[in-house]
């Protein structure tokens, strides 16, 4: 059937539904269901164009058989023979239809993992699957998808390049559709998951920017931020006497409209390099998170302890000197409960001492302070893979993937080998007498 049938309840819903709800008529299966007299409305592309339209009718029979004359006729509006077939004559008997085997519509699969997720997920997961959710539907009712077993790889491969977006975006986007499927495919409505066969696409610039992203902040670029914060953020030459104008002044003077001065930014680059914590984590800090005796919560495991870092005593001052000044949140107390919007502001606040230091090899992030602690916590030898992985809340091979450029241990194997391999190989005379 090439259009969607769907029942679309509203405000005076006999069976309580709520109003604008959908329904289909799977959902009639549900013991729990309570029968109403709401129309039932038909979506689909006749002949390229996209409509939705009130069957005017409350028997799924009915609206089927109205559909079927929509579908046969190729338009949403017949000729007047057409247009009215059902008051003319009787409906037909509807055909017997055979068991569907448990299947299911896109729209109750939706549903269902819509429920399923927004129990859990965080604020920002259920916004981004949310709106790729309704990609999809829009996608299956431009199709006239009404079965969830009717899409195939072909299709998710052409949903997929409907979207219009940056391959790492697509790359994102598309292990939500794999979620989805495999959620479909957990509950039985599916025998296998079309999107596990669409692989995604790989180039050198994606490589790149994955590799970007691994890269810590050496000790010659940290000097050079915390050289910006103190000497040239906030302040800008002097172009003119304040006196007079013909007359060129040296110096510099403060540039006041800048509500956080350079040694606020440079406390935020220190507690972010020297505890590992996420932007988010840095930019809600809490004094109750830091001990008397120095170490500072940095997470919690899932058996409800938690896990502490140490910092060094000049840090421990600072953060307490500013506890002192702006209160128990030492970066100020955000008034929106919005995350996106706190690490924004203070990702702006970063662009600006990061331009002051010149250009830079791979762009600078918020997110490579986090990279630098486990660099710097695996440069010395004999620091465990382990510790540092639970300092971060990763597994081992998580660490040893992503940082393993870092692990003194790892190259002093690798060259161990190498030497014990060509140690007696062919080697020409001059080498041998060399």
């Amino acid at each position: 059937m090439l259009l969607n049938l769907y029942c679309r309840h509203g405000s005076h819903c006999s069976g309580g539904r709520a109003l604008h709800a959908m329904s289909y008529e799977a959902d009639e299966l549900r013991r729990s269901w309570k029968k109403c007299s709401c129309p039932i409305y038909a979506s689909g592309t006749l002949k390229g164009r996209f409509k939705r339209r009130n069957t005017e009718r409350t028997s799924w029979e009915e609206a089927r058989a109205l559909a079927k004359v929509w579908e046969d006729a190729g338009s949403w509006n017949p000729s007047a023979t057409v247009e009215e077939p059902l008051a003319l004559a009787p409906v037909p008997e509807p055909a017997v239809q055979p068991a569907t085997d448990g299947r299911v519509t896109v729209a109750r699969a939706i549903e269902a993992f819509t429920a399923d997720f927004e129990e859990h997920a965080a604020t920002n997961t259920r916004k981004t699957y949310t709106l790729l959710l309704k990609k999809m539907k829009a996608f299956s009712d431009a199709r006239g998808f009404v079965m969830l077993d009717q899409w195939g790889p072909i299709d998710v491969r052409e949903f997929r390049s409907s979207w219009g977006v940056k391959p790492q975006t697509a790359a994102k986007d598309m292990s939500t559709v794999k979620a989805f499927f495999e959620f479909c495919l957990s509950n039985e409505w599916l025998t296998r998951n079309p999107a596990r066969l669409v692989k995604n696409p790989r180039g050198r610039d994606a490589a790149d920017r994955r590799n970007e992203q691994k890269l810590p902040f050496s000790d010659d670029e940290l000097r050079k931020m915390y050289d910006a914060c103190e000497t040239k953020y906030g302040k800008q030459e002097v172009k003119w006497s304040r006196s007079i104008h013909y007359q060129h002044a040296r110096g510099e003077y403060a540039r006041y409209h800048y509500k956080w001065s350079g040694q606020d930014l440079a406390d935020f680059i220190s507690v972010s390099v020297y505890t590992g914590l996420r932007i988010s984590d840095v930019t809600t800090f809490h004094i109750d998170r830091m001990l008397s005796t120095g170490e500072i919560q940095v997470r919690t495991t899932k058996a409800g302890t938690h896990v502490y870092t140490w910092v060094p005593e000049w840090l421990q001052e600072r953060i307490r000197a500013r506890a002192s000044e702006f209160g128990p949140y030492i970066f100020g107390q955000h008034q929106t409960s919005d995350m996106n919007v706190v690490t924004d502001v203070w990702r702006r606040k970063m662009k600006r001492p990061w331009s002051l230091c010149g250009p830079w090899t791979a762009k600078p992030t918020a997110h490579r302070f986090r990279h630098t602690f486990a660099r710097i916590l695996l440069q010395p030898p004999g620091v465990g893979v382990r510790d540092v992985a639970e300092l971060l809340g990763n597994t081992e091979q998580m660490v040893r993937k992503h940082y393993a450029a870092w692990i003194p241990e790892r190259q002093d194997r690798l060259t161990a080998v190498l030497r014990a391999a060509f140690s007696e190989k062919p080697k020409t005379e001059a080498d041998r007498n060399a």
